[in-house]
């Protein structure tokens, strides 16, 4: 049991017997400061009304009774403050055996198994196989990286799906370009995707000054949804294509997906036609007779659903179109369809077939409606829970799909659907005038219109990020590992549903709050343990209780009381999608351990006491670093 709850554990048991009250909601916190103690709880405020009695007399009756619970083992001190709140102190002894059980554990330190082996579909990254990735997909795919990691850690069994939409307006538009631009040539490029990327802009702003060409790709789009039509076929091959030039992209980061699902093979399969008579079965799905909408299919999402207005303005954004008055069914209702074979809810699933693109270690799937080459060992439908991580622009048409579930009778998948939603990616002024954008306009920061061709690629970032560690530290076997650590803390290290605003600098300050930092206080860790040449091994067989040391100092105790907290944070970073707070712990518990290395002699601590003690505290900061670090998709350098 983790310490916090232990702690909880024993005020229910202190209100009950007290009281004969029995509470469940109690808020166990870390105080602002630590001299406040280790753990603190406001009961005695919460039951005030409830008991009639003064939340000081109450706290004070609680710690007399805690007192007598034998906590001794555990905490030193156990006191009450003004206007009521209980404070916990860790004793010493127990904070010198926290070391030991971290170096025991070693790899499953911080290991869960909450999830008890359930299924989660965890999709991320989905770029349109158009053009080539930017660092906008690249935020989208650290934070889907960091969800699979640290849920698989606390137990669940976590399928990564990487949707491939081959059939959208942006495809189409891509298909036309090299159809058309013949002034643009793909051997005059490094990769495929960046030839589309081009072409993709130029062919969006033919678009825009061209309504007969608008009207050729609306003609082109219903010609894709026809699988058997030659210029579907070539169609797939396109976005085949660059699918697999972005998953190069990919690979150079370390990141690696369970199966591609194709949009083609949604429609192929006739997933919506399924869903849609569903749809039309429920009273909360509905054809617009007038208005705006006239002619569509709309979800109800309105707050009161008894006083639309089906004539004004606005009714088009109360309510979610899901089919066009042409019959066609928008993004949305397709990712409602979606969505029910996520949880396996149509009895229908796609053929799978191996996928050797050669940018990933692990097996990867690609999806099929047609029978050929079938494994029917391996599904993707039938899941227990829905992570989306797709951006905060998706929020209302996710909500859509939500609802949808709920409306056909499916809310407990309703409810296990997740988005996880991120802010929008930046570039600050610094970095923007690096990578050659015009920054004569002086603004703070910079964004990206892939449409406009305007915009960052992944693969020119990571080159430039190369570039800048060769400058500054020269060629060393741990540049890609040192570049991936800067670039993905840099993109985590914020609050995820905030926007971001990337600074190379501070990405790559080996002494800042960066990736870099994080990497080369686990590297110094792992020099002082092999320069002690085994000496915890040696002493492990002895009796702890004569290795005890009484006198620990402010540096000690210090980073003691950091450690014992990476478990709860990895489930606190876990349950609200925020790898930033993962990013900060670990970031000061680095600060706390390069202070305590700074002043206290390790390898020639005065005695065995203390060196035992302080190589079990690096030892333990070892793990707990090389643990948070994977995590976060980042790898742990042995040296740099």
């Amino acid at each position: 049991m983790e310490i916090a709850e232990f702690v909880k554990e024993n005020i229910k048991k202190a209100v009950n017997d007290i009281y004969n009250m029995h509470v469940d909601d109690i808020l166990v916190e870390h105080p602002d400061k630590e001299m406040w103690g280790d753990f603190s709880t406001n009961i005695s405020l919460k039951i005030s009304k409830l008991v009639n009695q003064s939340p000081m007399e109450i706290a004070n009756k609680l710690c007399y009774k805690l007192r007598g619970y034998e906590l001794t083992e555990v905490f030193e001190e156990v006191y009450y403050v003004q206007p009521g709140f209980i404070n916990f102190r860790l004793s010493k002894e127990w904070l010198q055996n926290v070391p030991l059980l971290v170096n025991t554990g070693l790899n499953d330190y911080g290991k869960g198994e909450i999830g008890e082996g359930k299924r989660i579909a965890l999709e991320h990254s989905n770029v349109n196989p158009n053009k080539a990735t930017h660092i906008g997909h690249l935020r989208n795919a650290c934070v889907g990286q960091f969800v699979e990691r640290v849920y698989e850690f606390l137990g669940y069994n976590v399928e990564v799906q990487y949707y491939s939409n081959d059939l959208g307006v942006q495809v189409a538009t891509s298909m036309m370009g090299v159809e058309k631009i013949k002034d643009i040539h793909s051997k005059d490029y490094e990769k495929y995707d960046h030839y589309a990327w081009d072409i993709y802009s130029r062919m969006e702003t033919l678009l825009n000054n061209n309504a007969d060409l608008a009207l050729e790709r609306e003609d082109l789009l219903k010609k894709l949804e026809d699988p058997n039509h030659p210029i579907s076929k070539k169609q797939k091959k396109l976005a085949f294509k660059i699918l697999v030039e972005n998953l190069k992209t990919f690979q150079d980061l370390g990141f690696d997906y369970d199966v591609v699902v194709n949009e083609s093979d949604i429609v192929n399969l006739k997933l919506w036609e399924k869903t849609f008579e569903m749809l039309k079965n429920n009273d909360n799905i509905y054809l617009a007779k007038d208005g705006v909408s006239k002619g569509c299919w709309l979800v109800k999402l309105s707050a009161n659903k008894n006083s639309i207005d089906k004539t004004g303005d606005n009714y088009h954004e109360e309510d979610k179109i899901i089919v066009r008055s042409n019959g066609v069914p928008n993004y949305t209702g397709k990712d409602i369809a979606y969505h029910m074979w996520k949880f396996g809810l149509l009895g229908i699933d796609f053929n799978y077939v191996k996928l050797d693109t050669g940018t990933q270690t692990k097996q990867l799937w690609i999806t099929s409606y047609l029978p050929q080459n079938v494994n029917e060992n391996i599904t993707f439908t039938g899941v227990d829970i829905v992570f989306d991580v797709i951006d905060v622009k998706q929020t209302y048409a996710i909500e859509a799909v939500k609802t949808s579930l709920a409306y056909l009778g499916f809310k407990d998948q309703s409810t296990n659907m997740k988005h996880i939603n991120y802010g929008f990616v930046y570039l600050s002024r610094e970095t923007a005038g690096e990578l050659g954008i015009d920054i004569s306009d002086n603004k703070d920061k910079y964004g990206m219109s892939g449409r406009k061709g305007w915009g960052i690629k992944i693969d020119d970032f990571i080159k430039m990020v190369d570039k800048k560690l060769l400058d500054n530290y020269g060629a060393t076997d741990s540049l890609r590992i040192v570049r991936n650590g800067a670039i993905k803390f840099e993109m985590l290290k914020y609050n995820t549903f905030q926007d971001l605003v990337f600074d190379l600098k501070g990405s790559l300050d080996i002494k800042g709050y960066s990736g870099p930092y994080v990497q080369y206080t686990f590297a110094r860790t792992n020099s002082l343990l092999e320069k002690s040449q085994g000496y915890l091994e040696k002493m492990f067989n002895m009796n702890k209780k004569l290795l005890i040391n009484s006198n620990l100092n402010e540096k000690e105790l210090s980073l003691l009381r950091w450690i014992y907290r990476f478990p709860e944070i990895v489930k606190k970073s876990a349950s609200e999608f925020a790898p930033n707070a993962l990013c900060e712990f670990l970031f000061e518990l680095c600060h706390r351990f390069n202070s305590f290395y700074n002043d206290e002699p390790i390898l020639n601590a005065p005695s065995d006491k203390e060196k035992f003690l302080r190589l079990n505290m690096t030892k333990s900061v070892n793990v707990i670093l090389r643990n948070g670090l994977f995590l976060l998709g980042i790898e742990a350098p042995s040296r740099m």
